[in-house]
């Protein structure tokens, strides 16, 4: 077959899947400053994310001074959307990094950049209100990682994280679309996928995606799961791009491809851009509480179980313990994270408001590792606590991860003290008595929820709990619920 014929049926093909497949995009957009996280072993405080619109030039300026414009970003992160503006953008970067520092050991210099990959200095932003123009510009950024890392290293990081969508790998750049093509092929990026690559057979398909001005449609939805882009510039650009498709051996499938390629306009700092999807982020629709066998009232959100787990930082055979484990859905996630975690759980409604039978399906029916235990029983008490350690051979818990009931506990009257503050006390009761509950290194992550007005220090332990507990307090973030109820994501390091 001529390669003339080829690229006719490789085009025709695009051509009218285009035509009769309409495709919606996952995609979000995100611009603001420059903002650097440390990826090391020791605990650090994150600054806020939240930002207000910012003018382009300044936007660059600060990214080009930082050394990490144009093609030194080889690699964008779409974020996952919000159910309600600001309720988990905060935790994104510190999921990823907390997740990624499990995987690595950095030298202190190391650091991970984010910046901008969009800007909503355009004409139809204007119609944004503050609450649209914020979830346009935190939702995608270029990030630029330190030489030590590799594709295998960041898949795996984003794979584990539930606050990520997506992760794409910039191929080229160009001003025309056969520029890009030529481009793209000059990068050898995509040579795994021409005659002879080890992709050489795997299916592909090609999306677009315009922002900003580029956007041509002037009703055209500028973010979220329902933007779209024109079909005419979508098969225009590919019609325009044949030099290198044609050089693509394996079938064309836009429902189930095994490799995703995507024509960027309108990015930040950048002309069309062709890059390619490494992976997504955690599939937690599996866990929604929606799906669940054990059912309660109060059930912890998939997203928030994940992002404990990865600031946790847990690692492949971590002993994990949830001292206030109701339907286990922290355990869930650590499991579905690390499969070869063993978990512990101690809940006093077992059995009575929450069925520990319907635990265990949730987690068999998922194929995930069991807990080692589920305990019935208060874990303020020694001999809970010292099951707890006996289900995992006596040895210390490598990382504590909790949403303790606040008001529940202290109606019943079990404790007088918040639950936090209570466990805080626990772990420097063992650690006295030399029965260690969390070991030397180990990290406690916990929720702590705050009413408008009232004083949050209260429901924390003192430094002195703390300093008996062999603790280290390490940052806390606030993530709002609604007009009048935050919660804290507080973590801790043992360290005597």
């Amino acid at each position: 077959m001529s390669k003339d014929t080829m690229t006719t049926r490789t085009l025709i093909i695009l051509t009218l899947t285009l035509i009769f497949k309409p495709l919606l995009t996952l995609a979000w957009s995100s611009s603001f400053p420059q903002h650097r996280l440390p990826i090391v072993r020791k605990p650090w405080l994150v600054s806020s994310l939240a930002s207000p619109s910012f003018n382009e030039d300044i936007i660059m300026a600060a990214a080009e001074k930082s050394g990490i414009s144009g093609l030194n970003h080889q690699k964008m992160i779409l974020w996952r959307g919000e159910k309600a503006h600001g309720n988990d953008f905060q935790f994104r970067h510190l999921e990823f990094t907390s997740a990624l520092a499990s995987r690595l050991e950095l030298l202190n210099d190391e650091t991970i950049g984010f910046s901008p990959a969009l800007s909503s200095n355009f004409t139809m932003a204007e119609e944004m209100d503050e609450c649209e123009r914020q979830a346009y510009e935190n939702a995608m950024q270029y990030i630029s990682e330190p030489n030590v890392l590799s594709d295998e290293d960041l898949i795996k990081t984003v794979k584990r994280c539930s606050l990520i969508r997506s992760l794409f790998d910039i191929v080229a750049e160009g001003e025309t679309y056969p520029e890009l093509a030529k481009n793209a092929i000059a990068s050898r990026k995509l040579h795994d996928m021409m005659e002879n690559g080890s992709n050489s057979h795997a299916s592909w398909r090609v999306r677009m995606r315009q922002y900003g001005e580029k956007a041509k449609l002037e009703k055209q939805k500028q973010y979220g799961r329902q933007m779209k882009s024109p079909m005419r510039s979508e098969r225009e650009a590919i019609n325009q791009m044949g030099e290198l498709f044609d050089e693509f051996t394996g079938p064309v499938d836009l429902n189930n491809a095994e490799i995703t390629l995507y024509l960027f306009e309108g990015l930040l700092g950048r002309r069309k851009v062709f890059a390619r999807l490494l992976t997504r982020g955690a599939e937690t629709s599996v866990m929604a509480p929606k799906t669940r066998i054990c059912v309660t009232n109060t059930p912890l959100c998939p997203l928030a179980a994940f992002t404990m787990c990865n600031v946790a930082r847990i690692k492949p055979g971590y002993r994990i313990f949830d001292p206030f484990a109701g339907s286990c859905a922290i355990l869930m996630a650590a499991s579905t994270i690390e499969p070869t975690i063993r978990s512990v759980g101690v809940e006093i409604a077992l059995d009575g408001q929450i069925n520990q039978d319907d635990i265990v399906l949730d987690f068999t029916s998922r194929n995930l590792t069991v807990p080692s235990a589920i305990i019935r029983g208060d874990s303020m008490s020694g001999d809970i606590r010292s099951e707890a350690r006996a289900a995992v051979v006596n040895e210390p818990f490598d990382v504590i991860v909790t949403d303790p009931p606040y008001g529940i506990r202290e109606k019943t009257g079990f404790c007088l003290d918040p639950p936090l503050v209570d466990l805080v006390k626990c772990i420097a009761k063992d650690r006295k008595g030399g029965n260690r509950l969390l070991k030397l290194g180990g990290r406690l992550v916990v929720f702590v929820p705050n009413h408008a007005g009232d004083d949050i220090s209260l429901d924390m332990p003192s430094g002195e709990d703390l300093s008996l507990a062999g603790l280290e307090f390490c940052q806390m973030l606030e993530q709002p619920l609604n007009d009048s109820l935050s919660r804290w994501l507080v973590e801790y390091i043992c360290v005597e």
